[in-house]
């Protein structure tokens, strides 16, 4: 299907849409405008990444079982 068609089928479908789904349209194209937007990490986010990184490429790290077990214990002590 081309850009016209697409495009003449979207037009005809918003003539007819609820507020609702125009809202949800909308937070899409937001969605798609901001993909190629590049975001800049704040530095004690970065620091916080790497070192954990770090941590991951080491080993040090606690499995997720694990940390459930002492979260149920802590939580019904």
């Amino acid at each position: 299907m081309s850009s016209i068609e697409l495009k003449s089928r979207v037009y005809k479908e918003l003539e007819s849409a609820d507020d609702h789904l125009l809202e949800e349209i909308l937070g899409l194209i937001n969605i798609e405008s901001k993909h190629n937007e590049i975001i800049k990490i704040p530095s004690h986010y970065e620091e916080a990444l790497n070192k954990s990184m770090s941590q991951i490429k080491s080993g040090n790290t606690i499995p997720n079982a694990e940390v459930e077990e002492s979260i149920e214990k802590w939580l019904y002590k």
